[in-house]
């Protein structure tokens, strides 16, 4: 379990909630201390699944974004099985799945999905929604967005509110067609010729030409 707790950037006070979050249905583990693992990770998953459409619900009000057409947006994109899945083989979760005998090494995207969604729940049971909330930001489960200031061009003062980790197109004031790519070093916005224009260093978050 010490390669899952290193994956999520988290240590458990008690491991056996992330013992718990790794069994999938029909797993040989069918109990974890008092708990009856019948059903695997299955009321962790759900849990998981709640405290990850709190958490998007909670940027979208801090965002002054509309909770009823947004927000449901944000949770599709986000919280999909397709996403998620995708998400626990990135970051290496999928190896640490206690699996069903009879999956042979198969797992599903559902199953995938189920694993991501009760190691959120486990570490909510273990540390609360603080830790929760840090282990969704360390596992880029959900976008965190990003405000800064433009500099003295002619779109002088406008305020760009960008999203890390999606890589969408959109545009500045006057026209400049920008590109917004994640990466160790910040966030850049790149030209038509594909030339960065402008860079920010996420610690400090002011916006510089280079």
């Amino acid at each position: 379990m010490s390669d899952a707790e290193e994956i999520l950037g988290y240590d458990f006070k008690d491991p056996r909630w992330l013992w718990e979050a790794l069994q999938t249905a029909g797993s040989p583990v069918t109990r974890v201390g008092t708990r009856s693992l019948r059903e695997g990770n299955k009321q962790l998953a759900g849990l998981g699944d709640r405290i990850m459409s709190v958490v998007i619900v909670t940027m979208a009000v801090d965002d002054n974004i509309s909770i009823a057409g947004d927000t449901n947006a944000r949770l599709q994109s986000y919280a999909n099985n397709e996403r998620l899945a995708r998400l626990c083989d990135t970051v290496g979760l999928t190896r640490c799945i206690v699996r069903n005998p009879s999956q042979q090494g198969m797992v599903s995207q559902r199953t995938k999905a189920d694993i991501l969604e009760a190691v959120i729940g486990a570490v909510f049971k273990d540390g609360g929604l603080e830790a929760a909330e840090e282990v969704i930001e360390h596992l880029n489960i959900i976008d965190l967005p990003v405000t800064f200031q433009t500099p003295s061009k002619p779109h002088t003062g406008s305020v760009i509110k960008m999203t890390l980790n999606s890589a969408l197109f959109g545009q500045l004031p006057g026209s400049l067609a920008w590109l917004r790519l994640k990466s160790r070093e910040g966030v850049y916005i790149w030209s038509r010729g594909k030339q960065p224009c402008y860079s920010t260093n996420l610690v400090g978050g002011a916006l510089l030409s280079i």
